[in-house]
């Protein structure tokens, strides 16, 4: 499995359902800053920080978010895999061609409910984002922001501290910080909302 869809089986811990809020108010400084694009490509480098080891874990590659569909992370290093993540299912396909079903959203509302929310993490979907989590906003300058997101419910307090996004009219970053003490952090980079249409066969690979 690659270390992006590592990073994604970390997040789908967030199983728990919380009572959908009223996010209207929610970071409004930042929703006047962040833009919702229908294409976005760009590369993503990925940095663990375990609890007992000296050196983080890296790992890179590329992305594609199409809002309708879902999001696919190319890992290029240290070696080469794909994920794919839509609404409904998250799935791994590694080198020797075989692939993984990571969550099923035919599974309950549960598993729907975290692929929902993996794409909000990276699309900077702050109404799904503000039904689990406390949010936190600070702007700096003119285009700059960062969210800061604590769990509401005590089951997700036990898997994760907190959680941080940075970014402009895009997100940049994301920080995940487990209760355990180990460290995730994704760097968004060369994001591109305004690319070519994606080809046929991008799109073919949410179905």
């Amino acid at each position: 499995m690659s270390r992006a869809g590592g990073l994604m089986v970390c997040l789908a811990c967030l199983l728990w359902l919380a009572a959908p809020v009223s996010a209207a108010d929610v970071a409004a400084g930042v929703r006047e800053r962040l833009e919702q694009p229908t294409v976005l490509r760009g590369r993503f480098e990925q940095e663990k920080q375990v609890q007992g080891f000296k050196n983080p874990l890296r790992s890179s590659g590329d992305f594609l978010l199409l809002r309708e569909h879902g999001i696919a992370w190319d890992t290029t290093a240290p070696f080469a895999s794909n994920a794919v993540l839509t609404r409904q299912r998250m799935a791994t396909r590694l080198p020797d061609g075989s692939e993984q079903v990571l969550i099923d959203a035919a599974e309950g509302p549960a598993a729907s409910a975290t692929a929902s929310l993996l794409m909000a993490l990276v699309a900077g979907d702050l109404d799904v984002l503000a039904e689990r989590f406390d949010i936190r906003e600070t702007l700096h300058g003119s285009a700059a922001w960062e969210l800061h997101l604590v769990p509401k419910e005590a089951a997700l307090q036990r898997v994760f501290s907190g959680l941080r996004l940075a970014g402009d009219r895009h997100v940049r970053e994301v920080l995940i910080e487990e209760a355990g003490g180990d460290r995730t952090r994704v760097r968004l980079l060369d994001l591109a909302s305004d690319p070519p249409a994606p080809s046929d066969a991008e799109v073919a690979r949410f179905d």
